[in-house]
């Protein structure tokens, strides 16, 4: 199911970014992705070793996804202006 999510997430990303500064944006947007792909494992396998239980571990995603949503609580999405497709020639 995050196959919409990350859809969602590059088309939120194509909206917010201003137009000057695109490309360096989504390689923003690329390397957050990559840092948490190495700190989201290596963050359940510490704490999972530190507490010496899996479920300890497991609640990492728990606070992934706080942190995630306290970063995109003050994110405004900018309002949808109507765009005209123009017909081909």
């Amino acid at each position: 199911f995050f196959g919409p999510v990350q859809a969602a997430s590059r088309s939120m990303m194509a909206r917010l970014a201003p137009k000057d500064v695109e490309a360096e944006m989504f390689g923003l947007y690329a390397l957050s992705g990559k840092i948490i792909a190495f700190a989201g494992p290596v963050a359940l396998a510490v704490v999972t070793d530190i507490f010496e239980s899996q479920r300890a571990g497991m609640a990492t995603i728990v606070v992934f996804f706080v942190v995630g949503i306290i970063i995109m609580w003050g994110v405004q999405e900018p309002e949808r202006g109507r765009t005209t497709v123009k017909p081909p020639l």
